[in-house]
């Protein structure tokens, strides 16, 4: 299983690419208030622009892993560089703080080993960086399937160690106007 890293998604794999994508990510469209799957367009875009690094691995059906990370914070446009370089100028003047746009793998026995393989050649950026990575996970991801959790534990066994901090979080609230009853 090998990993590609490429500035720029080939074209020949464009398709391919966003069936996974959306593959990956629908269910995201209805279990998550925030848009956490691009359109079309905007996926084209990621795909071919260079300032983000894509990591891709195929087997003889397709595409069985995607990521997609940076460290040119102003290539993420659903995130605020300026907070990046309000807690951590040094970093961010020195483009060692990476934003992870997402990582899909394809469940089942042809995903078998992607995560960690996509994870672990995502790793050799940020180590040799001596970098910092940030991600953004839904409540859904979070509490169905312990995202975070489960990431810290496979950075973990390719760093020797990696601690996890919450640095951010946004709730949506709703509010109701109940009719009363005649009773009242």
């Amino acid at each position: 299983m090998r990993v590609d890293v490429t500035p720029a998604l080939p074209d020949c794999l464009l398709d391919s690419a966003w069936e996974f994508y959306r593959d990956t990510f629908d269910e995201l469209r209805v279990l998550a208030v925030n848009r956490h799957m691009l359109y079309r367009h905007e996926f084209e875009e990621l795909m071919a622009d260079k300032r983000n690094e894509k990591y891709v691995i195929q087997d003889d059906e397709g595409v069985t892993g995607l990521a997609v990370m940076t460290s040119d914070l102003h290539a993420a446009p659903l995130i605020s560089p300026d907070y990046f370089r309000h807690h951590w100028p040094d970093l961010y003047v020195e483009n060692r703080l990476f934003f992870v746009h997402f990582v899909g793998v394809r469940p089942g026995s042809r995903g078998r080993g992607v995560f960690i393989k996509l994870l672990r050649e995502m790793y050799k950026q940020i180590e040799e960086a001596d970098g910092l990575v940030f991600i953004d996970v839904c409540t859904y991801n979070e509490d169905v399937h312990q995202l975070p959790d489960m990431i810290g534990k496979v950075l973990n066994r390719i760093a020797g160690n990696a601690v996890s901090t919450r640095i951010d979080s946004q709730s949506f609230w709703m509010y109701e106007f109940p009719k009363q009853t005649a009773d009242a």
